[in-house]
């Protein structure tokens, strides 16, 4: 009887824990914004906590370009506070894309260690 309890409880505290991680999760929103024009690009990670509390977050920003004139990657990680209801620009880079390039960019936020948002971009150099 004593086991079963436990379990009951046990069970009970993962479920609320859960729910309330992704509530906490959909409080959170990342996302990338390109601007400029392809021979001249800025890539801007952003982030926003809609969520009840300031937070710390740790991000990570990882650019890979490729074509013809070879491959290159960057990763840029940092940490900050996050205010309530205020936009961050975590990290900014610039670069070139000329025709037949491919950049892929992926922003990745962590609070607790845990991933609470995301985004992740494709643009081909093709398309001008």
């Amino acid at each position: 009887m004593m086991l079963r309890t436990f379990m009951f409880g046990s069970l009970l505290f993962l479920i609320i824990n859960t729910t309330a991680a992704q509530s906490e999760k959909d409080e959170m929103k990342a996302w990338i914004k390109i601007e400029g024009k392809m021979k001249c690009l800025t890539v801007c990670a952003k982030f926003k906590n809609e969520g009840s509390k300031t937070i710390a977050i740790n991000y990570v920003l990882k650019t890979k370009k490729e074509g013809r004139s070879g491959n290159s990657t960057s990763i840029q990680k940092g940490k900050c506070i996050s205010p309530i209801d205020k936009q961050l620009t975590l990290s900014e880079v610039r670069m070139n894309l000329s025709q037949k390039d491919n950049l892929f960019v992926s922003l990745f936020v962590y609070h607790n260690k845990q991933i609470v948002a995301q985004d992740s971009v494709v643009l081909h150099g093709d398309n001008e």
